[in-house]
């Protein structure tokens, strides 16, 4: 039984996410290491890496990429993306299409509206970028 408790020890320390933020901080994030994932991640499935994530493919609606720095998507966002999840707010996401109802960059969360991917003449805008500028997500 030893074992099994040591290995859940390791599995906490290691986890990413909302809950183990206990401060939010600003470090360089222009150099990371990276995990590639090569192809679209469907409903369930869930990738969490200490560092960057690149995505070739589509995050489904239902799927998780959460990183301690940066989240690179090579299609479009559907499902929860958390950049800087162990509270580096200079992480970015960024994706050929932001489309899911809420992303996450360290502790902040941006709720996403419909009417918010509308320009003035109402008609929709693709978002592609996501930063956190003066305690706020911004989208662009």
């Amino acid at each position: 039984m030893a074992g099994g408790k040591h290995s859940n020890d390791v599995a906490k320390k290691t986890e990413l996410g909302l809950h183990t933020i206990e401060k939010s901080f600003n470090r360089k994030i222009e150099e990371s290491v990276t995990k590639l994932h090569n192809g679209s991640l469907r409903s369930g499935n869930r990738i969490e890496f200490e560092g960057s994530i690149v995505v070739l493919g589509d995050i489904n609606a239902g799927a998780e990429v959460i990183a301690e720095d940066n989240i690179i998507v090579l299609g479009a966002i559907r499902g929860l993306a958390h950049a800087g999840a162990k509270g580096n707010k200079r992480a970015i996401i960024a994706a050929t299409s932001i489309e899911a109802p809420q992303i996450r960059i360290a502790n902040i969360v941006k709720e996403i509206e419909k009417n918010d991917e509308e320009d003035e003449e109402g008609e929709e805008t693709v978002k592609t970028k996501a930063y956190v500028e003066d305690k706020e997500i911004i989208l662009e």
